[in-house]
């Protein structure tokens, strides 16, 4: 087992901290603010080839995998700038698209993902199915060659600047007392019939949430991803790369704000020196400082797993420990940073707020840590 990057990491890893200093904290908040897409930050990891890192080389990608991916999360989260379309489009569609679709689906939508032409978004939670997907009402009706959706999603990422979302939606009859038969579906955006409206949430983030409603959209057969029915066995290999980015994220994010608190921290002097010399201080940070740590290298296990083809069950129970403990460390990161701040803290001027709420999310999406620990 090695705890040293490979050659290959590092300078994947230096070449985000370039994007990460071009594209700065302040540039991502802009466009967090303005709800616009950071194109810019978008072109140049597309042109350092980073949104192609985990999908496979003959689709047009560098073939790194999961573990890659985490660490180029992990690392621009460092930065303050972690697109949250890496969770739906490289974290969830990538790795469903390899696994389970056909030769000619992958040929279709994996390059033009790693290339960043195109984005793909993921629609699984309704108002009446949140962490239980069983209980998913989206309906998928077999018509001839195509399948017809209604139904309506919400908490949907970045769909308003997606090409494709990746459905999930039901394929039974609705039978009481039965597990419904769950089938997935490559949509286009622009297809009509799909429509969606704005969430007003209060996070910092450029890809906004999305009330998100299917009105007869048509889908080709040839549009579906695994078996009719049998969108549990594509969710595993969904939702396990899906953890391991978010905490990948949250990791990233509390290293970047307890540099803050800790360079405020150094700075700040009330009586008889900086309050970063007070370990009433120290110590909450230090605490979240090897949690973080800890959920690192739990969330690299995880993405190595994956990686080596390990059964998703293997997969998924270490992933989601990782996010368990990276998501909590995150948020005790945030708590500690914030307080170093005092009121300061709560100025928008100083953008600390946005971080404590984006920790504090992760406790609850995309799955909450009491579903977690079940």
């Amino acid at each position: 087992m090695e705890f040293t990057l490979s050659d290959e990491h590092q300078m994947l890893l230096d070449t985000v901290d370039k994007i990460g200093r071009d594209f700065p904290r302040n540039y991502y908040v802009e466009h967090a603010k303005t709800q616009t897409f950071p194109q810019e930050q978008w072109d140049a990891l597309a042109q350092a080839g980073i949104l192609g890192v985990n999908t496979p080389e003959e689709y047009g990608g560098s073939g790194m995998g999961m573990l890659a991916l985490v660490l180029v999360q992990e690392r621009l989260a460092e930065h303050g700038v972690a697109p949250l379309f890496f969770v739906v489009n490289q974290g969830i569609a990538v790795p469903s698209i390899s696994r389970h679709g056909t030769d000619e689906q992958k040929q279709r939508w994996l390059p033009s993902i790693a290339s960043g032409e195109k984005r793909c978004c993921f629609a699984i939670t309704e108002p009446n199915a949140g962490t239980n997907t069983f209980k998913i009402q989206t309906v998928g009706r077999e018509e001839d060659d195509h399948f017809v959706l209604n139904g309506n999603k919400l908490f949907i990422s970045g769909i308003n600047d997606a090409h494709q979302v990746l459905v999930v939606a039901r394929t039974d009859e609705m039978t009481p007392g039965k597990k419904a038969k769950l089938t997935l579906f490559v949509v286009d955006t622009d297809t009509e019939g799909l429509s969606w409206d704005r969430m007003d949430t209060m996070l910092m983030n450029a890809e906004g949430q999305f009330f998100v409603y299917f009105d007869d959209v048509k889908v080709p057969k040839e549009n579906v991803l695994g078996q009719v029915g049998g969108g549990v066995n594509v969710l595993f290999d969904a939702l396990n790369p899906e953890r391991m980015i978010v905490a990948a994220g949250s990791v990233g994010g509390g290293r970047h704000v307890l540099k803050r608190g800790t360079e405020y921290a150094n700075e700040r002097e009330i009586f008889n020196g900086p309050i970063g010399a007070y370990q009433g201080l120290q110590h909450p940070m230090a605490e979240a400082k090897a949690l973080l740590e800890c959920a690192s290298l739990m969330v690299q296990k995880a993405a190595c797993l994956h990686d080596d083809g390990q059964h998703a069950k293997v997969v998924g129970d270490i992933a989601n420990m990782g996010k368990l403990v990276g998501t909590d460390a995150a948020f005790k990161a945030a708590d500690a940073a914030i307080q170093c701040f005092g009121g300061y803290g709560f100025c928008e001027s100083y953008d600390m707020v946005s971080h404590f709420i984006g920790a504090r999310l992760g406790k609850v999406a995309p799955i909450n840590r009491e579903m977690t620990l079940n």
